[in-house]
């Protein structure tokens, strides 16, 4: 087995040698059950057991007829704790066998499926939005565009092929590990989506032309996903934005996987050759990521396993035409990890920053959200701000949709819809925040960060003024203190800016991303005045 350490108290991880003799003990399963339901809390419905591997992790094994009667103890204990198991793979230890199992919980139709954020980054034309669409339907792509036509938002994207929004596209997976969407008798609704799947991706495409990067820098920092899927394209190569994009998930430090695209009409040759300039640029100082090639049926669950907590970056190779590749894709996105449990920020206070705001007929003003710690319901009340003068107004949610579903609640970590009451769209706008009326609100006009310049083609100076990237926010600062004289590319420093046009809800703590043309940075928000 790879990459094992010793079990955690809490986390969704379970170590057990062996479970022979303890199938007929009541009791025992009962507290087994009750262990289970406990680590499948902290996964969000998901678990993994390793059955032959000691408390400290040493795989050693135990003979296979043990292993045998283990699964069946195992089995019982799911069953009492409502949920499914799924042997992963089964291996040769020390002293016998181990088996890596998954184990998922059944979902009653009103939960919510546990919802995984994947941004899509890569150059234009690398194949993004049609390796989307072939994930979404279900079908393969015609070589013409086909696939990625269920996943344009306008009607321009369509004409010229080329993404410039934000598109969401959302797949799901049920209990028994089938993309729900793809049920060609009975296309599913957004409302039996959530219902059948136990866990949903949300595919955040991402614009690939240097003249959308403002766009995809707001999905990479506003809309927190939780991976990014890095597409290159095979017969293309390694590009330079390519470059930048990588550069920015390592900078905000969001795990990662590469997919190579068009390996159908690319020649060998050249596929083996954008391999290796994946692995050097990879491997370069400030990324210093292990490759991993995705090629037999175990490499998806090794990657999908250790892919949040260790330094390796799985490398797929795919054809959306004739489908070469995409079940091992499938089975990583099946397996990959959820996010860590929320249930400390839905106790917290409600934040959510505004990303995009809608005049729907009959309804009113409806923003989108990405909520960032608590939780909101319909007829709460939340103050709605800053405006230009960096005040607050006190605002009624007249109902809430996730997924174009309604919800009666939304939790941290959604991204949802809020209907608000007696609000025009002209008052509101994108960086703005809705926050718990129990939340101290506050407006800064300058604030510090720590920053580290990424690329400046000459020196930066007090005075500039680039465009700040913060969650939602986009707005121009200046610079208006620097530590040093002057800042060049790969220099630290401590920086004041202030805002040029309004003022701005942030918290310390808070990464902030900076560019202007080529000029790029990152840093992390340490005072506000």
């Amino acid at each position: 087995m790879k990459f094992l350490s010793a079990e955690k108290e809490f986390g969704n991880i379970e170590y057990k040698y062996s479970l022979i003799g303890k199938k007929d003990d009541n009791t025992r399963l009962e507290e087994l059950a009750s262990q289970m339901k406990f680590r499948l809390y902290e996964g969000q419905g998901e678990a993994l057991y390793y059955v032959g591997v000691s408390d400290d992790g040493n795989p050693k094994g135990i003979p296979s007829d043990d292993l045998d009667e283990s699964m069946l103890t195992l089995k019982k204990i799911a069953v009492i704790a409502d949920s499914r198991i799924t042997i992963l793979r089964r291996v040769q230890g020390e002293e016998g066998e181990v088996a890596e199992i998954i184990i998922r919980q059944e979902k009653k139709p009103d939960e919510l499926p546990v919802d995984i954020r994947i941004a899509s980054i890569g150059n234009v034309d690398a194949g993004k939005s049609t390796l989307i669409g072939v994930l979404f339907k279900g079908d393969l792509d015609n070589g013409r565009g086909s696939a990625r036509s269920s996943v344009f938002r306008y009607l321009h994207e369509l004409e010229s092929g080329r993404t410039s929004s934000v598109g969401i596209t959302v797949i799901g997976f049920d209990i028994n590990e089938n993309i729900v969407n793809h049920n060609k008798i009975h296309p599913p609704t957004d409302i039996e989506l959530l219902e059948q799947s136990i866990k949903t991706i949300s595919f955040h495409d991402l614009a690939g032309h240097e003249k959308y990067l403002k766009t995809t820098i707001y999905g990479l920092t506003g809309l927190l996903p939780n991976y990014a899927m890095l597409i290159v394209s095979a017969n293309q190569g390694v590009l330079q934005m390519t470059k930048e994009h990588l550069g920015l998930v390592v900078a905000l430090k969001i795990p990662f996987f590469v997919v190579l695209t068009k390996i159908d009409i690319t020649p060998h040759e050249r596929t083996i050759r954008t391999i290796q300039e994946l692995k050097k640029l990879l491997k370069i100082p400030g990324v210093s990521k292990v490759p991993l090639m995705v090629k037999d049926k175990e490499d998806p669950i090794v990657a999908a396993l250790n892919i949040e907590k260790s330094s390796i970056v799985p490398i797929f190779q795919v054809s959306a035409v004739n489908g070469d590749g995409m079940p091992n894709l499938i089975k990583f996105l099946n397996l990959i990890k959820a996010p860590q449990n929320k249930s400390l920020q839905r106790e917290s206070v409600f934040r959510a920053y505004i990303d995009d705001i809608f005049m729907v007929s009959g309804v009113g003003t409806v923003v989108a959200c990405m909520i960032y710690s608590g939780s909101s319901s319909p007829n709460d009340k939340l103050w709605l701000g800053p405006f230009d003068d960096g005040s607050f107004i006190e605002v009624r949610i007249k109902s809430i949709h996730y997924k174009r579903v309604n919800a009666s609640i939304v939790v941290a970590g959604q991204n949802a819809t809020f209907a608000i009451a007696k609000v025009k769209r002209d008052q509101v706008r994108k960086g703005m925040v809705l926050l718990g009326t129990q939340v101290e609100k506050s407006a800064a006009f300058e604030f510090e960060a720590e920053i580290y310049v990424l690329y400046h083609s000459t020196t930066i100076r007090i005075g500039y003024t680039p465009v700040i990237h913060c969650r939602s926010i986009r707005q121009s600062a200046k610079m208006i203190k620097i530590n040093q004289e002057q800042l060049r590319t790969g220099d630290r420093a401590n920086v004041r800016f202030k805002f040029m046009y309004k003022p701005e809800y942030i918290q310390i703590g808070q990464r902030i991303v900076f560019r202007e043309g080529r000029t790029k940075g990152i840093g992390i928000i340490n005072n506000i005045f």
